[in-house]
């Protein structure tokens, strides 16, 4: 299990690096844009799909990142019901389902990406850059939701608090 939590550790803090370095381009990328546009009457055109995509891995690293941190959407509706003992096996229970789903997700996503790998479409405005790169996020997103579930699932079941890192 330590070991499992350290390479959580290292995956939890390459997103963070992700995250934050994406979220400062994307800020200063539509900033230059609004002065560009407004002041010059000139923009890159590839800026705004850049932002786009931007945007787009930013929120799935942000959900993969609550997820290490029990920030996920939690409804605890049962959790008053269930007598206090039970309620991590409720949470536990909720964390595999999560996982399950995360796991469902990545699946479907793994096919998206083939699909848009076999189409072939390309991003012409970012020199012909192949469109299915920028959707890989998705199965990589999912699968990594779906481990740190997994997580919180053994977490649970050994009555762990796993209240952020």
């Amino acid at each position: 299990m330590n070991l499992l939590r350290k390479i959580e550790g290292y995956i939890v803090k390459t997103e963070s690096f992700l995250a934050i370095l994406l979220l400062l381009l994307l800020c200063l990328l539509a900033f230059f844009q609004v002065v560009l546009r407004n002041i010059f009457s000139f923009s890159f055109v590839w800026a705004d799909i850049v932002v786009r995509m931007a945007v787009l891995w930013v929120a799935i690293l942000g959900a993969s990142i609550a997820t290490s941190e029990r920030g996920h959407i939690h409804i605890d509706l049962l959790s008053r019901v269930v007598p206090s003992p039970y309620n991590r096996y409720l949470d536990a229970f909720l964390s595999l389902v999560a996982a399950g789903a995360c796991f469902c997700f990545f699946l479907v996503a793994l096919k998206f990406v083939s699909v848009e790998k076999e189409v072939g479409a390309v991003i012409h405005m970012l020199r012909g850059a192949p469109e299915w790169l920028f959707t890989l996020i998705f199965p990589a997103g999912f699968i990594l939701m779906a481990f740190k579930f997994l997580l919180c699932f053994l977490a649970d079941l050994r009555g762990e608090n796993r209240e952020g890192l």
